[in-house]
């Protein structure tokens, strides 16, 4: 089950757009990935491509504090 759209709404809000991933071994520039992401491009592939997942990786676990929003490459590097 995917999460509803207010909690990705307000998900993308808090992170302004942003891939929000600070996983160290993905090595970004900076301490979070940053990559500025297109709301219209979620669920899709390459840049600007983003998805919502859920940070305990229990997919029917769907909210705020469990939401995380990944670029592209993050979410497949996780």
């Amino acid at each position: 089950m995917a999460f509803p759209d207010d909690v990705v709404k307000d998900a993308w809000e808090l992170v302004e757009g942003k891939c929000e991933c600070t996983r160290s071994y993905h090595q970004h520039p900076d301490t979070r990935c940053n990559k500025k992401l297109i709301w219209e491009d979620r669920s899709k592939v390459g840049w600007g491509a983003w998805d919502a997942c859920p940070i305990d990786g229990i997919q029917n676990h769907n909210t705020l504090s469990n939401c995380e929003i990944l670029c592209f490459d993050c979410r497949n590097r996780s």
